[in-house]
């Protein structure tokens, strides 16, 4: 869906994007204020996209102030032709239009047990949104990689201060070249038809379908395209697996494709409802292919195995390719009590949801199958 102008979304006149303040959507809960981390309540998630409002927001700095007349985008590093690009010139390449699901890597991490480092997000930092811009591709071959380019790394213009980090941080991620050069990694400046907010990134970020969100760079201003492993922070510290009894010196495995995935979206946690039968709903994803079942199940607090019935639920929607897949099934609560619902999603590929996933020191992919306890009673619904 390849398509150059005005057709495939270049602001114009009365939608250029300003940069201006904005003001937090109230459907988001916020985690942390500075910098900025919210999320929706799973309740208010479901829809096959992702109103911009209920999105969640990932900051790990202030986020800058840029203006488009000034805004430059650097390509330089392991590259024949090192140039830059103005915001006009940018959207002048030819646009691409992709579904995408992006899902912080700490999404869920409030339910790991013990605690780990990180925000406590709790399961709301996930959602699919329509992105627009040029396939990062486009501008990568224009620069043309030399023999050997192994990874792009992003920089965005945020900066700001780690803990334990000394000198003043300015955010930055890689990805591999072949992730790079797939036709649906973009340079996007539009979210769901309309030009990026300031905490979505304006004026351009990257999407990495596939991939948990920390690829994908807000405010990007330079592409360096290396041929070695990029060492930067985020990279070699938040961003990767560390399991008990791991060295603290050494390389360790990074965090990149998301793991299969499913969430209860209704009812929600402590809803009460009344005897009969419940039509559960919610949605599940995986960045190494589609969703081939999701199963739902339901029994008392901290059920014994024996007592474990998975119960097959229906996809629901046409799924897109990097986005989620909506389901649904139906469940019969005859009797009033307390009780948990449990759901797991199992790929195309096999990869199916662990009850409890393997622990690990900053509580990244964190993809458990998901519960929820609800309360049955006689009486309207709450």
């Amino acid at each position: 869906m390849i398509s150059p102008g005005r057709s495939a979304g270049i602001p114009g006149p009365s939608e250029t994007p300003s940069g201006g303040p904005e003001e937090l959507s109230k459907e988001l809960g916020v985690l942390t204020r500075d910098p900025l981390c919210a999320e929706p309540a799973l309740t208010l998630l479901g829809d096959p996209i992702t109103p911009t409002p209920r999105f969640f927001v990932r900051n790990h700095f202030p986020a800058p102030k840029l203006d488009l007349a000034s805004w430059r985008l650097v390509i330089d590093g392991a590259v024949e032709r090192p140039f830059s690009l103005s915001y006009e010139e940018l959207v002048r390449i030819p646009r691409r239009e992709v579904v995408a699901l992006l899902e912080c890597a700490g999404n869920s991490r409030s339910g790991v047990n013990p605690p780990t480092e990180g925000v406590r997000w709790s399961h709301g930092a996930v959602g699919t949104a329509q992105w627009s811009g040029v396939p990062l591709a486009s501008v990568l071959e224009r620069a043309g990689p030399k023999s050997g380019a192994k990874e792009v790394v992003f920089e965005g213009a945020d900066r700001g201060w780690e803990p334990t980090v000394p000198e003043e941080l300015q955010y930055a991620m890689s990805i591999s070249i072949e992730k790079a050069m797939h036709e649906d990694t973009l340079l996007a400046d539009r979210m769901n038809a309309a030009p990026l907010s300031v905490n979505h990134g304006f004026p351009v970020r990257a999407i990495v379908p596939d991939w948990y969100g920390m690829a994908s760079v807000k405010w990007v201003t330079r592409l360096t395209v290396i041929d070695h492993a990029f060492q930067g922070h985020f990279r070699t510290q938040p961003y990767v697996y560390i399991h008990e009894g791991d060295p603290v010196e050494g390389p360790k495995t990074p965090v990149t494709v998301q793991r299969v995935k499913s969430l209860i979206t209704w009812p929600g946690e402590g809803e009460a409802i009344p005897p009969g039968r419940c039509t559960v709903r919610g949605v599940a994803w995986s960045g190494h292919g589609a969703i081939a079942r999701v199963e739902l199940s339901v029994g008392p607090v901290d059920p014994a195995p024996s007592q474990e019935t998975w119960l097959p639920t229906r996809l629901t929607g046409d799924p897109p390719l990097h986005g989620w897949t909506r389901w649904e099934g139906e469940i019969d609560l005859t009797r009033p009590g307390y009780y948990v619902l449990r759901v797991r999603a199992t790929d195309v590929r096999g990869n199916a949801q662990p009850m409890l996933s393997q622990w690990n020191f900053r509580g990244v992919a964190t993809n458990s199958v998901h519960q929820v306890p609800v309360i049955v009673r006689d009486g309207p619904p709450s």
